[in-house]
């Protein structure tokens, strides 16, 4: 039986001490192209200013969700691992240039250390994303966080460490933006019950979406934690799999490939539908046009001015909008 398909988000209204003056003193630039070469020249900037920034950035307006959208109604903006080609994947530095930058939420992985820590890392070894080898699950916290997880990327983040998902959600609590949690691979029920306790200890639990591949996994989290957001993560959005999400309870359904045709089968299911990994305006334009409900990217600066630059007056403002003139109205699915 399907829970959560006419639920609302929780309206989590803070006050707003931040300003006009955040958006408009913090200047970082934004990324022109793909990839490391790419990403050299803002790296020193995102280290320096968006850090140096985040005190400011505390207790502001969350931005409301509309879970199911019309055709040419925009969605949300997801950054894919932080702000990942700014500043180095899952780690903090990149979480925080995303919301400096305007995303609605900021995507992240999550594996379990060797003695059971919740660490924010996409890979199942350590190898492509820090100065060390080995298998994450064979290591423990403190060899992982012995690790160098930014030199890879640019000097500028030496000694950047791979993050707890207890650690990003504290900086999150209170920030003007939302998470994706990803469960890689199949969790244990203790497991899962460890982070989604933790989810709800930051008082997150009403703005978090959890997401994974295995539907065994999606299926323990409804089990373990119905306040939460879950949705089915898939390659192709079809009817087989619209049916899956539905019947395990997610709420959402996020394929790397869609359709208007499932994009809507979808919605008559009550299920949002945010699409992976997208980065070029062409594509952005056609999930549009289909009525996607969010696009994850590796280029969430350039999402939120295309975003911003069709968004209509009955639909939600931008952030630096929101930001000048207060509180949104509540009232979203």
């Amino acid at each position: 039986m399907r829970r959560r398909g006419r639920r609302l988000w929780g309206t989590a209204v803070v006050s707003v001490a931040v300003c006009a003056a955040t958006a408009a003193t913090l200047s970082v630039p934004p990324v022109q192209a793909a990839g490391p070469a790419a990403s050299l020249p803002v790296a020193r900037a995102v280290s320096s200013e968006v850090a140096s920034s985040l005190a400011d950035l505390d207790m502001v307006i969350l931005r409301p969700l509309t879970v199911l959208r019309s055709p040419g109604e925009t969605g949300v903006v997801i950054a894919h691992r932080g702000d990942s080609l700014a500043a180095p994947e899952n780690t903090m530095p990149a979480f925080i240039s995303s919301i400096a930058r305007g995303a609605d939420y900021l995507e992240l992985d999550i594996r379990l250390s060797e003695d059971g820590v919740p660490v924010v890392i996409h890979d199942s070894t350590v190898d492509r994303t820090t100065d060390g080898s080995g298998v994450v699950a064979e290591m423990t916290l403190e060899e992982l966080r012995a690790l160098d997880a930014g030199s890879w990327l640019s000097d500028a983040f030496a000694k950047t460490r791979i993050p707890t998902l207890d650690e990003v959600l504290s900086m999150v609590r209170g920030k003007d933006v939302r998470v994706v949690i990803e469960y890689k691979g199949t969790w244990k029920k203790s497991a899962v019950r460890a982070t989604v306790d933790m989810i709800a200890a930051a008082g997150l639990a009403d703005t978090t979406l959890v997401q994974s591949f295995s539907e065994t996994t999606v299926a323990r989290i409804a089990a373990a934690a119905p306040r939460l957001r879950l949705a089915l993560l898939t390659h192709d959005l079809d009817a087989s799999t619209v049916a899956t999400a539905a019947a395990i309870g997610a709420d959402a359904v996020n394929p790397r490939n869609a359709t208007a045709r499932e994009v809507a089968l979808a919605h008559r299911e009550r299920l949002g539908v945010l699409v992976w990994t997208q980065d070029a305006v062409t594509d952005w334009e056609a999930l549009t046009a289909m009525g996607v409900d969010g696009i994850i990217t590796n280029r969430p600066d350039a999402l939120r001015t295309w975003v911003d630059g069709r968004v209509s007056p009955t639909q939600t403002p931008s952030a630096s909008a929101r930001r000048s003139s207060g509180p949104a109205s509540p009232g979203y699915k």
